[in-house]
């Protein structure tokens, strides 16, 4: 199976793509998942779900905030502690930062999407390096998007954090390379899951139309006019950080069902 044996950690377990990558690694073979979010109510509800599957994957939850580092060692070390080594990161903790202009924008936006995208992604990160070097192998995904590089209304706070994260994977895995280790990243478009779907009821709602024309209007750029689900994305990230990936470092794959083509 894709994960055979390994153990994965997981940040930003919460109603969308974090649960997804959850379940859909214990469903690839996981021997361990280890997530963490702020919401502890939707661990414990992510361990259950994990567990109604019915596989041998065994699941370590802690309430983590991914911007307080020593938060982010210690949920590392509790990992390590439990299950013995640490072979996929996949970091999905993400704050947007607001919906604003970058011209009116608030600076205390602004640092929450970098303190969540950037620095708890290097946080995390930077907890599992004394673990993956001593093993001498150890995949990282950090999960980004495509308004990196295609802009939406609303999306500036948003794409600095994770142009900048971007920018972090090619240095990351330049710099660990020689230790076994492999860097990348994922980037996504809209995804069908609950967040996407709140979304999209709300936006109907407000201008009085249905639902359909939103969800049609969101994916009219992507090819064949689908949305992908979030556990399909889930699943690219996965692979990203499995052994079928082995070549692949410092990257950055498109998981948006092709509206953005490079």
């Amino acid at each position: 199976m894709l994960l055979n044996d390994k153990v994965v950690m997981i940040s930003g377990i919460g109603p969308g793509m974090g649960i997804k990558l959850a379940l859909e690694a214990a469903r690839a073979g996981a021997r361990a998942v280890a997530i963490c979010a702020r919401n502890e109510a939707r661990l414990r509800q992510a361990e259950a779900s994990i567990q109604a599957l019915g596989t041998d994957c065994q699941v370590l939850w802690k309430s983590t905030d991914v911007s307080d580092a020593a938060a982010c060692r210690a949920f590392a070390e509790a990992t390590v502690e439990r299950f013995g080594r640490i072979d996929a990161l996949i970091n999905s903790a993400y704050a947007h930062g607001g919906f604003d202009t970058l011209e009116s924008c608030s600076d205390a936006n602004l640092q929450e999407a970098l303190d969540v995208n950037l620095f708890g992604s290097l946080n995390l990160t930077r907890a599992v390096l004394p673990r993956m070097k001593a093993q001498g192998s150890g995949a990282i995904v950090m999960v980004s998007t495509l308004g990196v590089h295609q802009p939406y209304a609303g999306g500036g706070a948003y794409a600095i954090s994770k142009g900048s994260l971007a920018a972090a994977v090619r240095y990351l895995a330049n710099e660990l390379a020689g230790y076994g280790l492999r860097v990348n990243g994922l980037a996504c478009g809209w995804m069908w899951g609950e967040p996407v779907q709140a979304h999209v009821r709300d936006a109907a709602a407000a201008r009085g139309v249905s639902e359909e024309q939103v969800r049609a209007e969101f994916s009219a750029g992507i090819p064949g006019g689908r949305m992908p689900g979030d556990e399909e994305c889930a699943r690219a990230a996965l692979f990203l950080a499995s052994d079928f990936a082995s070549a692949i470092n410092g990257a950055q794959l498109d998981a948006n069902g092709g509206e953005l083509m490079r």
